[in-house]
């Protein structure tokens, strides 16, 4: 590494760059600005890049944001996320797609009081960040600030209760419950129970509507199939599942996560029945660690976060003029050992329960 006549390391500049690729200090900022507007031969462009590489050039971004008057800071208004790796994965997907192009995130939680994060808002907006990104754990709307006039706003896995947000983007709960309810349709499977979360919840309400549609398609009425409503934790999915399967006997069990499946499971063991020989197991949200690593491993449509935050990333490089105002993202059905084919013969369950 060159260093200066203190001895101190020396900091590479465009000049060196322009050197070092055989062209003009110009050139080098056009080409590391990705100025497509100024005509730059791609040979040009790829002595510009490997010399850049070569010196391990890093831009001065304050001094391009004193140029260009444009910010390279992003802020990040999250709720009920920094405590929860698997939700964390919108953040790490935002990351992903901005910080290469130069950008850094700050991050602010408002789990406690949303409206506490006004204050953190307005310093955000203070410093000239280049967008706001609300971020949530679940699908719901979350507090905007009164702040935020002017700056671009994008709403990750969330909308805003009041005012304007330029994107929202939501994952596809619909289209994956849709799925998650034709796997069991689909090997022949006509008693299926629906268990799922709160009743109210956005996203059990979506699932739910995509489960009756799977039905109508498999021929069924949805009035027809039990639907029972709990609150997506291990003790709700155990408890339903104990209720359905000795009142009603289904072949199959739709959950409304990943953890009431988990429930259902273990109800199914406390009842001497195999999962999927007696009763197949559906659930939502390919849980980290979670839906690969139980036995038999859970078929469960995938909630995309890690896509989620990327998808928030491109939005904010690409030019704001023309960005859709709502984008859905696939939930994709990942089909893994805990759903069979329908059995031929019923066994009966014990009555034995945990205590």
């Amino acid at each position: 590494m060159a260093k200066d006549s203190a001895g101190r390391p020396k900091r590479i500049t465009m000049t060196d760059v322009a050197r070092r690729a055989g062209v003009s200090q110009p050139t080098v900022s056009f080409v590391l600005n990705n100025r497509r507007d100024v005509a730059v031969a791609e040979e040009t462009r790829r002595r510009v890049l490997e010399a850049a590489a070569e010196l391990d050039f890093v831009p001065n971004r304050a001094a391009q944001l004193l140029r260009s008057n444009r910010s390279y800071t992003i802020g990040v208004v999250t709720n009920g996320i920094v405590s929860q790796p698997y939700a964390g994965l919108i953040v790490l997907g935002i990351q992903q797609v901005v910080q290469p192009a130069g950008y850094v995130c700050m991050v602010v939680d408002t789990t406690g009081d949303p409206r506490q994060g006004d204050d953190a808002v307005a310093s955000l907006v203070g410093q000239g960040v280049a967008a706001i990104l609300y971020a949530s754990l679940s699908p719901k709307p979350l507090h905007r600030s009164a702040r935020l006039d002017g700056i671009r706003t994008i709403f990750v896995n969330c909308w805003p209760e009041e005012g304007h947000a330029d994107t929202v983007l939501l994952a596809d709960e619909y289209g994956g419950g849709r799925a998650a309810a034709a796997s069991v349709f689909s090997r022949g499977h006509r008693e299926v129970a629906f268990l799922g979360g709160p009743r109210s919840d956005y996203a059990c309400k979506e699932r739910r509507r995509g489960f009756a549609d799977a039905a109508r398609e498999a021929g069924l009425r949805p009035s027809d199939l039990v639907q029972r409503f709990g609150d997506y934790s291990i003790g709700s999915g155990y408890d339903l599942a104990s209720e359905v399967v000795l009142e009603h006997r289904p072949t199959a069990l739709v959950c409304g996560n990943d953890r009431m499946a988990i429930g259902a499971m273990l109800a199914l063991r406390d009842l001497g029945l195999d999962c999927p020989r007696d009763v197949s197991i559906v659930g939502f949200d390919d849980q980290p660690d979670v839906a690969d690593q139980v036995r038999p491993r859970l078929t469960t449509a995938a909630l995309p976060h890690l896509m989620l935050g990327r998808q928030a990333g491109e939005l904010v490089l690409a030019d704001p003029d023309g960005a859709p105002e709502r984008i859905t993202v696939d939930c994709d059905l990942i089909e893994r050992e805990s759903v069979g084919d329908p059995p031929r013969r019923r066994r009966q369950p014990t009555t034995g329960r945990r205590t």
